[in-house]
């Protein structure tokens, strides 16, 4: 289990009950976000990655969109079924996206895709939404890339972004940036909204 993406995956699958415990709610940052992208979004059917919990679900749902839950994580699916949501295992890096959606949403989770993997998921994403579809996700602001182990005391791995590259990312992909908004807070994050182009 040598690629940071494997890791990962299994440092979350053996902290679900923690991870859980840590996120009870969205913040309220994320959860006005996440109205302001169901407005965007519109009626439809919505392809969340990295659901985890499911919080970001739920608020979508509140918009009356309909939801595909899924997860890279097995403890993840696996919680999601016990609440009596439909969900399936998902890994970004590999599976098939399915489709066609109307949207994706990917709440701080192409943060832990390489740079490589970043790009070719913005394509298959683009590949699985309909034309006029919307990409929504948030990753971290920085440089480089990292391992640590703060707040679930496993090894996790993330890349961080700026704007610039970002962009151009979303362009040669096939996308339009419809807003790319700066958060600060414990961290300096980035909120992306872009439309197929």
């Amino acid at each position: 289990m040598s690629e940071p993406g494997d890791v990962t995956i299994a440092s979350y699958d053996a902290t679900v009950d923690l991870y859980v415990a840590q996120t009870a709610t969205p913040s309220p940052v994320v959860a006005a976000w996440l109205d302001h992208v169901a407005d965007v979004i519109g009626p439809g059917h919505v392809l969340e990655v990295g659901s985890g919990p499911g919080h970001d679900a739920l608020r979508l749902e509140e918009h009356g969109l309909r939801v595909s839950r899924t997860d890279a994580t097995p403890g993840f699916v696996d919680r999601l079924r016990a609440a009596g949501h439909d969900a399936r295992r998902l890994d970004l890096r590999s599976d098939d996206l399915g489709g066609p959606y109307d949207a994706m949403l990917a709440d701080a989770v192409l943060l832990h895709l390489d740079r490589t993997q970043f790009a070719d998921v913005l394509a298959r994403a683009r590949r699985a939404v309909v034309d006029g579809g919307v990409l929504a996700f948030t990753i971290k602001e920085g440089d480089g890339d990292e391992w640590h182990e703060r707040k679930l005391g496993v090894p996790r791995h993330f890349t961080y972004w700026r704007e610039p590259a970002v962009r151009a990312a979303l362009e040669n992909t096939g996308w339009q940036v419809v807003e790319l908004e700066h958060v600060s807070g414990f961290e300096p994050w980035l909120y992306v909204i872009a439309r197929t182009a």
